[in-house]
């Protein structure tokens, strides 16, 4: 019984929990520091801490997993170009869109290794792709990349509302939806750890 629960009961009740978290972390941000969830705000540090947290596992995965060692490396340097890009508003204070070229130096430096390192990797794709990492990696991708840009566009609430349209309501829903991703990219990145835990000894490098 127990391990139903846990297999079937507890991940709903978990992601539940962390959905919560999401909305009580935008009324902070709003209600109780006033903040319109600029680029400094609670709600984009969760953000970005949920996004490096899943760049290190990655990163750590690729160091113990000899035989998918390119595949983490290239998971991990996409994440980590997306973590670039979300640190935009610092990074401006340098030269206004400067995030561009150490994101685009890190994308260089992880394909050419993926190039030359490829040997395993159609293999290592085939395998993660049956996983519970891959699935909610994908998952968050989709409602960051494309589920907040469409269901969060100014265009769309611009209609929907009229002469009751305010820009703070396109930037809450883009931003709790990019957060509610970023959460599943982190639940990603816990299987991962665990599924790296339990491989046997000799698996590991």
């Amino acid at each position: 019984m127990f391990q139903l629960f846990k297999a079937l009961v507890l991940p709903f009740i978990i992601i539940s929990l962390l959905s919560v978290g999401i909305i009580t972390t935008i009324k902070i941000d709003f209600f109780l520091l006033e903040n319109k969830l600029e680029e400094d705000s609670l709600t984009e540090f969760f953000q970005l801490l949920l996004l490096f947290t899943s760049i290190i596992t990655f990163a750590w995965s690729a160091k113990k997993v000899e035989e998918s060692r390119t595949l983490f490396i290239l998971i991990s340097g996409f994440l980590g170009c997306m973590f670039i890009r979300e640190m935009d508003f610092y990074l401006d204070m340098i030269v206004h869109g400067f995030w561009f070229y150490p994101a685009i130096l890190l994308a260089i430096l992880v394909i050419t290794y993926s190039i030359k390192n490829n040997d395993l990797l159609i293999h290592s794709v085939r395998v993660f792709s049956k996983t519970n990492v891959y699935f909610n990696l994908l998952v968050g991708l989709i409602i960051i990349m494309v589920f907040s840009r469409l269901f969060g566009s100014g265009t769309l609430w611009k209609e929907i509302m009229n002469d009751d349209y305010n820009h703070i309501y396109k930037t809450i829903i883009q931003e709790g939806l990019e957060l509610f991703g970023y959460m599943f990219i982190f639940i990603a990145s816990l299987h991962q750890f665990r599924s790296v835990q339990r491989m046997p000894h000799n698996d590991i490098s």
